[in-house]
């Protein structure tokens, strides 16, 4: 089987397994389930995700490749523009980690020949507690160090399932 259709496979087990779960109420108001291609030192990213303070909500994801890589979730504005600063070739004075409870680097998932990084408990909804503006970046550069990666590379080939949550009204 080729890898974008395991990993296809693998994201649509998942769509099907957790498609009951939007239990608890709340309307999907992002939704990407795509497969991703990332050039070595660059990013893909998702900036259109509205802010969840005043209604409340979650987010959910989860990203599963064939090699390392990392994710990160924003909550500031200024630290997102240092990340998407360093992307673009510059060289910032800070390398922000994104929002500690979000923010990770993907690891062995257990049983698969794939790299997943998720939100809490396989990639269950997490309350989001902070204000926004929120943006999602899954990465393939050496920002912050964390993985290497080398400019001759082979792009990262990524599915990526992640769905945003405003709290339904209770009025």
């Amino acid at each position: 089987m080729n890898r974008r259709s395991l990993l296809r496979t693998v994201g649509a087990g998942v769509v099907v397994g957790g498609s009951g779960c939007l239990g608890g109420g709340g309307e999907v108001i992002v939704s990407v389930q795509q497969d991703v291609s990332v050039d070595p030192g660059d990013a893909w990213m998702e900036t259109d995700i509205p802010n969840l303070s005043e209604s409340g909500g979650a987010i959910e994801y989860i990203v599963r490749a064939e090699r390392a890589f990392d994710v990160y979730f924003f909550t500031d504005e200024s630290n997102f523009e240092r990340y998407n600063a360093y992307i673009k070739g510059d060289d910032p004075e800070e390398t922000p980690p994104g929002n500690d409870e979000f923010s990770q680097a993907a690891v062995p998932a257990e049983g698969k020949e794939l790299y997943e990084a998720t939100t809490d408990n396989g990639g269950n909804r997490q309350p989001v507690q902070t204000a926004g503006p929120y943006y999602f970046v899954v990465d393939h550069s050496n920002y912050r160090m964390e993985n290497r990666v080398e400019e001759f590379d082979d792009p990262l080939q990524a599915f990526v399932d992640l769905k945003v949550i405003r709290n339904r009204s209770l009025i």
